[in-house]
């Protein structure tokens, strides 16, 4: 009888100690990995933002040379508006700004969640939802840019006894140190005050952190220091205000993404952006350092 013979190999398999080992690989891997590719993404948001700054900054230089060197107004107002941020026939200045740059987009940072137009399309007085067909529907992504403008120095805001409320905008020859003046900065509408988490959107403005110097004089090219300052948040807990960083925002790993007025653009840490001046609540700091503070004309 002929007998058929086992074949001459046998079928190798990976043992369960093998495959334990195998995959404790794999998640080490993934746990170096994933943070890299994380801040890799963040890297490359942060530098999409810088981009739309660069643009927007480039988009105001461009504004200034057409309207006699005098910067963008923060609000191009009206005659017995209730205040600024309330719709037609004001203006905000991405608006103003807009047909510049033909973007819409580079107004709004990729890190903020709010960024898309359904979340910024809201009726400037009452918030509710509104559609392309409401005069305030370009408004509202106007007042609603991640892009703050420094309106207490640049382009005040004024109630004037004629009834205008709306800005009076800086000349450009009035900056001593364009390279060492901010013109805008990453913001935030609003804050929950529970958990300091971001809501709908930026703001077209930003409060500066001093408007007056060390005696007490207004800064401020209307010689008002009544707008601006900040509310630091002290405990770091509830309840959180809007106004912590004065409306600007860390989004890029606790660092503030600004434009100049020379159009250059940088990322500034907290210390760099309050260089210069006594932070304190309710505009009661004083800017004793001209040459240090980015936020003023000197």
């Amino acid at each position: 009888m002929v007998r058929t013979s086992p074949r001459s190999g046998s079928r190798s398999a990976f043992t369960l100690i093998e495959l334990l080992v195998v995959i404790a690989i794999i998640a080490i891997l993934a746990a170096i990995l994933f943070p890299v590719f994380a801040q890799a993404r963040a890297k490359a948001r942060q530098t999409t933002c810088i981009s739309n700054m660069k643009q927007a900054a480039l988009g105001i230089m461009m504004y200034t040379q057409d309207y006699d060197e005098m910067m963008v107004m923060a609000d191009s107002g009206g005659i017995g508006l209730p205040g600024w941020g309330f719709g037609r026939p004001d203006y905000v200045w991405p608006e103003l700004v807009q047909p510049y740059v033909k973007n819409w987009q580079i107004f709004r940072c990729p890190d903020d969640p709010h960024n898309k137009d359904t979340d910024l399309s809201h009726d400037p007085n009452t918030d509710a939802p509104i559609t392309s067909s409401n005069p305030n529907y370009y408004y509202a992504w106007g007042e609603r840019a991640d892009l703050g403008i420094n309106y207490v120095f640049l382009t005040p805001w004024v109630a004037l006894p004629n009834g205008y409320v709306g800005s009076i905008p800086t000349g450009i020859a009035a900056i001593a140190q364009p390279a060492g003046t901010m013109m805008f900065i990453d913001t935030i509408w609003d804050r929950d005050t529970n958990t300091g988490s971001s809501l709908g959107g930026g703001n077209w403005t930003v409060e500066a952190p001093c408007t007056k110097d060390s005696n007490g004089v207004a800064l401020t090219p209307t010689g008002f220091g009544g707008y601006g300052g900040w509310v630091p948040n002290t405990t770091g807990k509830a309840p959180y205000s809007w106004l912590e960083f004065g409306g600007a925002l860390p989004r890029h790993s606790k660092m503030f993404n600004l434009a100049f007025c020379d159009g250059h653009v940088k990322s500034q840490s907290l210390g760099q952006l309050t260089a210069g001046c006594d932070v304190k609540p309710s505009h009661g700091g004083a800017a004793f350092d001209g040459s240090a503070y980015i936020w003023d004309l000197r």
